[in-house]
């Protein structure tokens, strides 16, 4: 090994412009390559999805689930590498989602997908539509229409005919979901009297006006030796034309269709409702702009796309549309755009990175007192990160907040330290035996190479060890594999980075910078910080055995206590907003919630933190959100926190929401964010990031069981947001054939069923062209014939003799209350118990509840019960750390082996990290930190951080064991001294800098900094203690394993030898 790092000093000294040179090339390099990096404000945790939408209007729950979701399901089975299939039925609409295993691309699992979507044996008529290729962090852009003289109807008709195309064509752009407004349609409002009077039905309306609006070719005509192209055209051109259609000839006169019905520009029923309020803060005075229905529009990633730059080409299109395309008096209004949280967050960590840079250069500074060595360090930081961002886009991975907030300088750096502090000294130890005039004329090459590849050895090991340590980290899956895997990727290509430079640059540098006047100057800070450890160290030699049983009882403790500290999966993470959900009754009319809705807006916004607020009722007309006229969601713009007078934070501006809030009767409330409500979907499959699900068969059954776990839940502390997820509370009209009365009166089942559609939610019989857009024709019975079950029951339906029969004849008309919601996971129905947990770390809330639950909770055969979401993902993490820990020790102990050749001083070293471990402990408990994933991943890359302390000192004293054997004597007791002596400064600074680096990180209360923020406390409270054992305790333990190796004394005892020490 030091025969291969002197080569490759050497190399670098000989050929020191080619060095710089290239240097200068990764420069360059690296910063056009950082400026072209896609940066996530959270990176896209989500596996592979496919989602299944099918509409199929006017059909209740049960008849989607039965006729809809489940022949998908079917045909979905043979699906290879799926992880979870899920369904949801809902009146009118299935949703089917598939969830694909680590690795499986999109490509890979829509082939299958589209393959045996069409085994599925659905209805005739009905077309699946499987959506674009996005992610629950996918949402980048919302926006509403504005105008001052046109109608929802006329915007909602801009929009998808021809905002929606332009912003298709957006490169990155995956879907565009439109909500809210009127989905513009041509409405036949037959009247029941009067086609009574005639004996005609709204089928024979129907039939007569599919009929009439049809194109057909005839092939071509020759005609003057030219080929003329035969159309023969009859679609429908306006309303008029509409009006003038022939129903039948009734006693030799033509029945038109202005004659039985009122022919109207309307709507399809409307699914969603949208409304907006912003503040407008001026001069100190608050005043509301409130648009209460307005059509909005979300535009959606493509997943792996890169959002800073789809957001630049939007924007782009945006001002387009606006100046040129939309008529003048309507504007596209944005009121969210991912890239505000991307630049916070980025800014976030761009601030701790540039604090931790000065930081760390500080501590170089102050512990070297000597500018060119401060200077040679200070070049390596930047190099380092911009090597990393090189490596990262060659294997086309993007940066986030969670990857670029955990890289410590200090770490990547300490290597370049130790070799300059190193070589330094030894260049001002020759310049004091030789004197500085004949040490200036001095070849010093060689002295570079030798003393830099000793100091190599140690750096290289060190650096690999802590290397190694990340290489578990990849065997993370799903969503923390997702969110760490770029962390360990760029921590760990910054080191790499980091080494190389420490061998092949600094070198270099030092050569150059280190040839006249090499001087250490005496620095009275750092000769404080010195004289304090090694007065430490003797105390510790003065009472070893009371040291060493202090230290094993500590680590003991320290290890034990880990048991009670709190855990959670990942701190949840501020953008900055909040999404408010307001469920209220199943049975609630769209009316009523968006009544609802408006008080909910008019009181939030009544908060002076609160920009902008969007409500959302109902879901929007394309099916992607699966929910009824009962949700109410609130997309609330917050002002930057800092405004905030007075200063509040946000769980308590959350609190006095609630308060404000409780007032609505019979509303469940939810409170969230945008992206963290998408992904807590994503994973528990319900509008909440942590769910009981029970599964089994009967609705009603799991229901009431449902409300057993809400009661229990109830009383377990920390628990909020607690509610059940009900399947049961559609109120349903429903209108049952009597197929004997039918076949008495000659009724056939599809003309009874045409009418009951018809006449209710209407039916489309055709379209009509505008230019190249496209309105449905709709034929309907005027509200005021349908209002009552009375009503419903005097329609006619046609017989095969020609004559009419009320359907209240032939059919039994009731109410009752049915499904509303049908939940299924893996082919099997559930009902859920969602909550949060607020106030108190998630894993002991769970402990708590799971038990109690367990204990008054029955469940009869065929029932099961399951505990999903965010606990689901903290106890796969946890496991997965259990696992992959042990490993990851172990590979830093055969690192170890290998550096040294024994398991002597392997074990030796390896003592650091228990005492690291402890330290990262009381660092959790110190500052009220809960373990985490993220800390997790800090405990993972402090095993291998720590390492270097030890390393550095037992090379040291084994260096001069070595010397010892060579014919210079010395005790065990000196050697370890001057070890201890020599290496207490080197180890000070590099603990000092790996601490430093990340103490921004670690008190950041920015946006983007709650990720970072437990990793590096751990990571700063381990090097810590682990620096305080390295120097007091760990040369105790190296004196008890070679207090037989001592060549100068071998004939004293080993008090004398203690006495010597002392």
């Amino acid at each position: 090994m030091l025969k291969i790092l002197r080569s490759i000093i050497a190399f670098s000294l000989k050929r020191k412009y080619f060095i710089l040179f290239a240097s200068l090339v990764l420069l360059i390099g690296g910063i056009i390559t950082f400026r072209n990096m896609p940066i996530e404000a959270y990176p896209d945790v989500a596996n592979t999805e496919i989602d299944i939408i099918t509409q199929w209007p006017g059909r209740s729950a049960e008849e989607v689930e039965k006729f809809i979701t489940i022949p998908v399901e079917i045909a979905m089975n043979p699906v290879q590498m799926k992880t979870s299939l899920r369904s949801t039925s809902i009146f009118g609409l299935s949703y089917v989602k598939l969830i694909f295993e680590d690795g499986v691309t999109d490509e890979q699992a829509r082939m299958q997908v589209m393959n045996l979507l069409n085994n599925a044996d659905l209805p005739a008529g009905i077309q699946p539509a499987v959506q674009p290729p996005t992610g629950p962090t996918g949402e980048i852009f919302r926006y509403t229409l504005r105008s001052k003289i046109r109608d929802v109807r006329e915007l909602k008709t801009l929009q998808d005919w021809v905002v929606d195309r332009q912003l298709r064509s957006v490169p990155g752009v995956a879907d565009v979901t439109s909500f809210g407004g009127e989905t513009k349609a041509y409405e036949i409002q037959v009247d029941p009297g009067k086609i009574s009077n005639l004996g005609i039905s709204p089928l024979d309306v129907y039939n007569a006006v599919t009929k009439t609006n049809i194109n057909i070719g005839g092939d071509i005509i020759n005609k003057n030796n030219q080929a003329y192209v035969v159309r023969g055209i009859g679609l429908l051109n306006d309303i008029n034309e509409i009006k003038n259609i022939i129903i039948e000839n009734v006693n030799g006169v033509p029945v038109l269709v202005k004659d039985v019905a009122d022919v109207t520009i309307s709507n399809i029923p409307r699914l969603g409702h949208v409304g907006r309020m912003d503040a407008i803060d001026s001069a100190g005075v608050r005043t509301t702009h409130d648009e209460p229905d307005v059509v909005e529009a979300i535009v959606l990633m493509r997943k792996g796309a890169n959002p800073t730059e789809v957001i630049k080409a939007l924007k782009l299109k945006v001002d387009k549309i606006n100046n040129e395309i939309l008529p003048p008096d309507t504007k596209m209004v944005p009121y969210y755009n991912r890239e505000n949280l991307i630049n916070f967050a980025t800014g976030t960590v761009l601030h701790n990175l540039i604090e931790g840079i000065l930081l760390v250069t500080l501590i170089v500074s102050l512990f070297m007192f000597n500018w060119r060595t401060t200077l040679i360090v200070s070049i390596v930081i930047p190099l380092s990160l911009l090597f990393a961002f090189i490596c990262l886009r060659l294997m086309n991975m993007s940066a986030n907040l969670l990857s670029l907030g955990a890289i410590d300088f200090g770490i990547i750096i300490d290597g370049s330290v130790v070799m300059v502090e190193g070589i330094f000294v030894i260049l001002d130890r020759r310049a004091k035996i030789e004197g500085m005039s004949r040490f200036n004329k001095l070849a010093k090459l060689g002295m570079i190479k030798n003393s830099g590849a000793e100091l190599g050895k140690a750096i290289f090991f060190a650096k690999l060890i802590i290397i190694a340590a990340l290489v578990p980290i990849f065997s993370f899956q799903k969503i923390e594999g997702k969110l760490f895997s770029p962390l360990a990727y760029t921590l760990g290509f910054a080191l790499l980075g980091g080494l190389i430079l420490t061998l092949t640059l600094v070198p270099v540098l030092i050569s150059m910078l280190l040839r006249k006047n090499v001087r250490e100057k005496h620095n009275p800070i750092v000769h404080k910080l010195n004289n304090f450890m090694l007065k430490g160290f003797d105390f510790s030699v003065k009472h070893k055995n009371t040291a060493i049983i202090s230290a094993i009882i500590i680590i003991v403790i320290g290890l034990y206590s880990f048991k009670f500290l709190g855990t959670e999966f990942l701190p949840e993470l501020d953008e900055g907003a909040i999404w408010l959900r307001v469920q209220l009754p199943y049975s609630v009319s769209l009316d009523k919630s968006v009544e609802v809705s408006k008080l909910v807006r008019e009181k939030m916004i009544a908060f002076p933190e609160v920009q902008t607020i969007v409500s959302q009722t109902g879901r929007p007309d394309d099916g992607t959100d699966v929910t009824g006229f009962y949700n109410n969601e609130f997309d609330v713009i917050l002002y930057p926190e800092d405004s905030w007078k007075p200063h509040i934070t946000k769980s308590q501006l959350i609190a006095q929401m609630t308060k404000s809030l409780s007032v609505i009767p019979g509303a469940d409330l939810n409170f969230s964010q945008p992206i963290s409500d998408n992904i807590e979907e994503a994973v528990s499959g319900v509008k909440g990031d942590l769910v009981v699900k029970i599964y089994g068969d009967s609705l009603n059954y799991m229901e009431g069981k449902a409300y057993e776990v809400q009661n229990v839940l109830s009383d377990v502390r920390g628990i909020t947001d607690l509610g059940v997820i009900q399947n049961l509370g559609q109120p349903e009209l429903d209108i049952d054939l009597d197929q004997q009365k039918m076949a008495l009166y000659g009724v056939a089942t599809a003309d009874a069923s045409a009418v009951i559609e018809m006449a209710i939610g209407g039916k489309a019989a055709t379209q009509l062209y505008e230019g190249i857009r496209k309105f449905d024709i709709r034929v309907r019975i005027p509200e005021e014939y349908r209002k009552s079950e009375k009503d419903i029951g005097n329609l006619m339906v046609p017989t095969e003799s020609g004559s009419k029969v009320p359907i209240k004849e032939i059919a039994d008309i009731t109410t009752q209350t049915g499904p509303a919601l049908i939940f299924r996971d893996d082919n099997e129905r559930f009902s859920a118990v969602k909550f949060s947990v607020r106030g108190r770390d998630m894993g002991s809330a769970i402990q708590e509840a799971q038990q109690k639950v367990k204990e008054r909770v029955k469940l009869k055969n065929g029932y099961s019960m399951a505990w999903q979401g965010d606990f689901e993902n903290e106890q796969r993490a946890t496991k997965r750390l259990q696992e992959v820990v042990p490993i990851s020790l172990l590979l830093i102990f055969l690192l170890l082996f290998s550096m040294f050749g024994n398991f002597r001083d392997a074990w030796l070293v390896f003592l650091n990290v228990p005492f690291a471990i402890v330290g990262g402990i009381a660092a959790l408990y110190i500052t009220g930190t809960n373990f985490s994933i993220s800390a997790g991943i800090g405990f993972i890359a402090l095993f291998g951080i720590c390492i270097l302390f030890g390393v550095l000192i037992i090379t040291e004293i084994k260096h001069n064991l070595e010397k010892s054997k060579k014919g210079n004597p010395i005790s065990l007791s000196r050697a370890i001294r001057m070890g201890v002596r020599s290496r207490v400064r080197p180890v000070m600074m590099t603990a000092f800098m790996d601490a430093v680096g990340l103490l921004p990180a670690a008190i950041s209360t920015g946006i983007g900094s709650e990720s970072s923020r437990p990793l590096a406390r751990v990571i700063i409270g381990g090097v810590l203690c682990a620096m305080f054992f390295s120097i007091w305790i760990f040369p105790l333990f190296f004196a008890r394993a070679y207090r037989k190796f001592d060549p100068a004394h071998a004939e004293e005892k080993e008090n004398n030898e203690e006495e010597n020490i002392k």
